[in-house]
């Protein structure tokens, strides 16, 4: 039990460190990981070891996906193919249903694409439907980024259920097939909450910020260009969740000796299904891409993914010091032993970490590294934990997530409204999927 105060003094301050300085996620928990392993009697080499294994082991298992998945990204928004599938869902939706469509668009498009840089593509839209069909826009613009960060906090190939995976040991298939049904649980659970909660407030509820333009807005110039199919713009989104759901579904019903599933095993790998969603995009989007787009995107990918695997694999390295000196299975037995119920310990893990330092990435690899105890114990199904630390991934959220920034300035709104709208209906969203949690624990 000693060893538990040098591992929380080690937490706290990487979690200052992460807060309170300039220095960033990254160094943070390389530090981090540098005082709890030597305070909890670690030498110094083997601390060492453990951070570069760690940090190469978290790397090798997502780096490639997350590129891809940022190239893909890429491709659908250069394209337009996602203001595509918006315009179609609204034309099937029709005006009054138009949170529907764009939480419907939302569910989507967030699978690939970054949360954030989705809701950044989509807003102007979000504005133009708002005006067309009379709704507020506080409304919709809350469907839509709840809905963006519902399959972006449950379903791979984004960070943080990649990281979750990799960590507890779960199938990928799996735990896509679990949290789209989760996703799409939560996804109702937000059109409750706008519709009884947001969408019955007047529209002096809604404060602006001092530099919001309060201008009429104007139908987006990109919507006037040519766009792809509805085809065209959602294959390069299903081909690859259907050769990873395949694989999975193969290996449950098949013999392990079975060529099929030696076949659909490869192509069902996460690397090869996200290469065939690239090759899928460039196939079907490719004279909707400006010139000289297609090799341009993958080096923007390269750009704005290299941060994201570098934050994750520290992470990675952390965890792996953790494991080494026995901290985590020593805290994970103590949160059993209360009285709680065991779904709600990776949730809180998770909820609080997210509120002291902000970043969901951060918060789930902290999570999955201290739930892992809890599984190999039996005491936790691990898609069961899986879901408890995404849905824990939305509790706590508030001013210091970035998100919360970029949904106040897309819109216009002061931070009192940002707070009221987004963030409780962050924790609305993570509360249902909690509840889809306990709800998938009955039969499992």
């Amino acid at each position: 039990m000693l060893i538990i105060i040098p591992f929380l003094m080690g937490l706290i301050i990487m979690l200052v460190l992460m807060i309170k300085t300039r220095i960033g996620p990254f160094m943070s928990m390389l530090i981090g990981a540098m005082i709890i392993g030597i305070g909890c009697g670690v030498s110094a080499k083997e601390t060492i070891s453990a951070i570069s294994s760690g940090f190469g082991g978290i790397a090798k298992s997502i780096g490639i996906v997350i590129i891809f998945g940022a190239i893909l990204g890429e491709y659908l928004e250069k394209s337009y193919a996602t203001e595509r599938i918006a315009k179609t869902l609204l034309k099937a939706t029709g005006k009054e249903n138009a949170d529907i469509a764009l939480s419907s668009t939302g569910f989507l498009v967030s699978i690939p694409v970054f949360c954030d840089v989705a809701l950044i593509m989509l807003a102007p839209l979000v504005k133009a439907v708002s005006k067309q069909s009379g709704r507020k826009l506080g409304v919709l613009a809350v469907a839509l980024a709840l809905s963006l960060l519902t399959t972006n906090t449950y379903v791979a190939p984004t960070p943080a259920p990649i990281s979750i995976v990799s960590i507890l040991g779960i199938d990928l298939g799996e735990s896509i097939l679990w949290g789209l049904l989760v996703s799409a649980f939560a996804c109702i659970a937000i059109l409750i909450f706008c519709r009884l909660y947001l969408d019955k407030k007047p529209e002096s509820w809604y404060g602006l910020s001092a530099q919001a333009d309060s201008s009429e807005f104007t139908e987006p110039e990109k919507e006037k260009k040519n766009l792809p199919t509805f085809s065209q713009a959602v294959l390069p989104i299903l081909v690859p969740i259907a050769l990873i759901l395949l694989a999975t579904t193969c290996k449950m019903i098949l013999p392990k000796d079975s060529y099929v599933v030696g076949l659909t095993s490869v192509l069902g790998d996460k690397n090869i299904a996200l290469a065939f969603g690239i090759a899928t995009a460039v196939v079907m989007l490719y004279k909707y891409l400006p010139s000289g787009e297609v090799f341009k995107s993958m080096s923007n990918a390269l750009t704005s993914s290299g941060p994201v695997i570098f934050i994750t694999a520290a992470g990675g390295a952390l965890a792996k010091v953790i494991d080494l000196t026995g901290a985590g299975k020593i805290f994970a037995t103590s949160l059993s032993d209360m009285s709680l119920p065991i779904i709600i310990i990776p949730f809180l893990i998770c909820g609080f970490s997210k509120f002291v330092q902000g970043s969901s990435s951060v918060a789930v690899i902290v999570a999955s590294t201290l739930t892992l105890p809890l599984i190999e114990t039996g005491l936790i199904d691990p898609i069961v934990a899986f879901i408890s630390i995404c849905a824990g991934s939305g509790f706590g959220s508030h001013v210091n997530n970035s998100y919360f920034w970029v949904f106040a300035n897309l819109f216009g709104y002061d931070t009192k409204t940002s707070l009221k709208t987004l963030c409780l209906g962050q924790h609305i969203m993570a509360f249902a999927g909690l509840l889809g949690g306990y709800l998938i624990s009955l039969f499992r």
